[in-house]
């Protein structure tokens, strides 16, 4: 009888591959284990085995696996079901979601090992420079990888000093797996226990004319710990690093090299507990209950009515039953002042999840979780958390659930981290809380649908007052200062109340940079990127131009390249520049920024956070990021430079978008008992959208959008599918997506937008149509995705489109 595997290989490839195995590896192989395989050529790569069976394949002829990896799967059963749904519902391929899914170290890929072919002689040989270096170090060290013979000769020389050694047998190249995976250990000093009173008294004697060794070895060896740092025995007895090292020498004391985990914040010394208010404790039941009839709940809770509190006492039951929770956020600048929060009250079963941590402290976070370490019984993270190895899930919470940021754009699978969560939940068979004062309109749809079950909050934690919203209108604004062409008299004299009275002030403009454009005086000529259809953003820090979108940058900005005029007009609002005009305006008060461009690094999140938190500054000056379910109780004034953007953004969500964002940033005002404003500023005071933030109507606005969106069939009335298709020549994608379109028309009666231009049309020098599909709610998903497969496949076909990029986006967001 022959044994099989079928594995899944991390590559955007649609087929799951079978391998041969021996009798021996078929009788303990499991599910979800790691296997080192063969694929193309001579390239070792780990798969994850997803069956094992004994069909022989018809098709080809099955090669044997290199070898094991795991005993103990590192993924479990139901996570290879999530990560096939997924693979299924967001139309990639199953290898695409483990690539996602998995981190990279535990991904292990073989690497070019070259050694000399002792075979071959190395006399008489005329050879460059870098070959002979090359051949020196094999002499010495055996092989060398192809990193390090990069480093060794430069990659200008790399290809040309290797064709040169193998033409002349010298070399030969070996693939080699590496598990590049390093625990972290520390140097730990032990005290051994097992010593009889005659060992010790014997040690006593032999140290008696020792002093600072007899005074240490006295110190510890009453106190009941396992092990000490070098800094904690230097500190118990005031001895020095010599005396430790002499006792270690004389075998008195053992020192070792430790694992231990990586630290991802202090842990309390003591555990605080969580009360409740009346209104909080009145959701927690609606909640309880609300699980008892449906498997997720919607809490709507306004601005600062203490959902995380509810939250914390949700999760506290959950623990008792030993059960691991997921606790979901849309940004890492959440879970950096959460951490604060929640360790107050989880201590060391608190762990933290997301892309900033490096690949190591995410692989032992996954490990953990895998072996359902105490040490990991809250998961708190971003939307990436949802693939991490949950054996024994109890809960799933999504705070903020509405956010855009739980969907992921770029790069397949382009999933949804809060519905992708629901149906995780439903594999695991718990239940899923979703938290917001400003739901989707898809999920208050589903809740007043009687889908999900709805539990509101309506009054804010402590009876804090709303903060009073001011909708300041710009045409008619007097500028208080003459170093502000951006701030209203209105908002300048509510910061210089803010800087008598020692409070903070937060100040939001959703574009980062200095001047989105720059734009010449003289001929109009707008600098543009030459890769992308957009304007180039100016940075005035780094005095340059910056694609937010390829990353092309420009420092020739001193006269215009059209004309040569020297006069160039910097256009719009950007971060840099509110911050420069507040540091102008107020030069007393202490200003920083928080956008893309000052968080790029691990801790500078919390950096800014715990500075803002402690008043070493007064104002925050920010993009989205502080729009996000941040706390601060000193902030009493919050300044919206300019609300119009958000408006008139060309979607079909954007009411809905301006409506959270502006809610959401006004919430971040008035946690306190102090009196708090919200300056707005807009050219557009009369919008629709303005009336329901002065009046705090959620279910106002939420009214209109479902109107609208009935009469031209969006979400929540129906599905969505965008396909993108991408390529540098112009006239062949017009064809190419002329050709598709009319396929698909014919093998699916859906709506079909387009094909049409994007709003940005070319991005990295390829130039971008779309097609919008709309399907009916209650319709089978399976036809359509069906057809678009089949057409993508024909497409494959003809040879001039075969270099066309495809990207399909179900549920899109922007």
């Amino acid at each position: 009888m022959s044994f099989y595997i079928d594995v899944i290989v991390p590559l955007p490839i649609d087929i799951i591959f079978t391998y041969r195995i021996n009798k021996s590896e078929y009788g303990f192989l499991k599910k979800g284990s790691r296997v080192i395989v063969p694929f193309g050529n001579s390239k070792l790569i780990t798969g994850i085995v997803c069956k094992i069976h004994n069909e022989t394949p018809t098709l080809y002829n099955p090669k044997e696996i290199e070898y094991v990896i795991d005993e103990v799967p590192i993924v479990n059963e139901r996570q290879l079901e999530f990560f096939k749904w997924m693979s299924n519902y967001y139309m990639c391929s199953i290898g695409q979601v483990i690539k996602n899914a998995i981190p990279s170290l535990l991904l292990l890929k073989s690497e070019s090992q070259i050694v000399l072919n002792y075979d071959s002689s190395l006399e008489n040989l005329n050879l460059s420079k870098e070959s002979n270096v090359v051949i020196d170090l094999l002499i010495k060290n055996k092989k060398i990888s192809f990193h390090e013979l990069t480093d060794l000769v430069g990659k200008k020389n790399v290809n040309k000093t290797i064709n040169e050694l193998t033409e002349k047998s010298i070399i030969k190249l070996n693939n080699e797996i590496y598990d590049y995976f390093k625990s972290k250990k520390l140097t730990r000093i032990f005290f051994p226990k097992s010593l009889s009173n005659s060992d010790l008294n014997k040690i006593n004697d032999k140290l008696i004319n020792k002093k600072s060794q007899f005074k240490l070895f006295n110190k510890i060896k009453n106190l009941n710990k396992e092990n000490y740092s070098y800094q904690e025995l230097e500190k118990i007895a005031s001895v020095s690093r010599s005396t430790i090292d002499n006792l270690i020498k004389a075998n008195v004391l053992q020192k070792r090299n430790v694992e231990v985990d990586r630290k991802q914040f202090e842990v309390p010394e003591s555990i605080e507990k969580v009360y409740l208010t009346k209104d909080q404790n009145e959701a927690l039941i609606q909640i309880k209950n609300g699980f008892k009839q449906k498997n997720v709940c919607l809490l709507h809770g306004v601005t600062s009515s203490g959902k995380t509190e509810i939250y914390i006492k949700l999760i506290e039951d959950y623990i008792k039953e030993k059960k691991q929770i997921l606790f979901l956020v849309p940004e890492i600048a959440l879970t950096t002042q959460l951490v604060g929060r929640v360790k107050k009250y989880f201590g060391d079963l608190l762990s933290v999840y997301h892309s900033k941590y490096s690949v190591d402290h995410r692989t032992e976070i996954w490990k953990k979780v895998l072996n359902n370490d105490k040490k990991s019984r809250v998961i708190l993270g971003a939307r990436s958390s949802i693939f991490l190895p949950f054996s024994n899930l109890g809960l799933i919470i999504i705070d903020e659930e509405h956010e855009n940021a739980y969907k992921q754009y770029n790069t397949a699978p382009r999933y949804h981290a809060r519905d992708s969560a629901i149906y995780l939940s439903s594999i695991h068979n718990v239940k899923t809380l979703l938290g917001s004062a400003t739901p989707s309109i898809e999920s208050y749809y589903n809740a007043i649908s009687s889908k999900y079950a709805l539990i509101e909050i309506k009054k804010r934690f402590g009876n804090f007052k709303f903060p009073e919203i001011i909708i300041q209108d710009l045409r008619t604004k007097k500028v208080g200062n003459k170093e502000s062409n951006n701030f209203s008299n209105e908002l300048i004299n509510h910061i210089k109340i803010c800087e008598d009275k020692k409070t903070q002030v937060i100040l939001f403009q959703n574009r980062r940079g200095y001047s989105p454009y720059i734009e010449c005086e003289s001929c109009g000529v707008v600098y543009k990127c030459s890769n992308c259809d957009v304007s180039l953003t100016f940075h005035k820090y780094s005095n340059e131009l910056k694609c937010h979108y390829c990353g092309f940058t420009d420092k020739n900005i001193s006269k215009c390249k059209n004309c040569s005029n020297s006069n160039l007009l910097k256009k719009g609002i950007g971060t840099q520049l509110v911050e420069q005009e507040i540091k102008l305006i107020f030069p007393k008060l202490k200003v920083r920024r928080m956008d893309h461009d000052t968080t790029k690094s691990k801790n500078s999140f919390r950096k800014i956070i715990e500075d803002f938190e402690e008043n070493n500054f007064d104002v925050l000056v920010g993009t989205q990021m502080v729009t996000k379910g941040l706390d601060f109780k000193n902030v009493t004034l919050v300044g919206v430079v300019n609300a119009d953007a958000l408006i008139f953004f060309p979607s079909f969500r954007s009411q809905e978008k301006c409506y959270q964002i502006l809610q959401q940033v006004s919430g971040r005002a008035g946690r306190s008992h102090m009196d708090s404003k919200v300056v707005i500023q807009t050219y557009n005071p009369n919008h629709q959208i303005f009336k329901r933030i002065l009046r705090n109507d959620y279910k106002g606005m939420f009214n209109e959008q479902l109107n609208q969106r009935l009469l031209f069939n969006y979400p929540p009335y129906s599905r969505l599918i965008k396909i993108s298709m991408k390529h540098r020549d112009l006239n062949n994608l017009d064809q190419a997506i002329v050709w598709f379109s009319s396929l698909l028309r014919k093998r699916i009666k859906n709506d079909i937008l387009g094909p049409e231009f994007p709003l940005i049309s070319r991005i990295k020098n390829k130039f971008i149509k779309q097609l919008l599909i709309k399907m009916p709610v209650n319709n089978s998903f399976k036809n359509p995705k069906s057809a678009i497969l089949k057409s993508i496949k024909s497409m494959g076909t003809v040879s001039k489109f075969k270099s066309i990029e495809i990207i399909i986006d179900v549920d899109p967001y922007d």
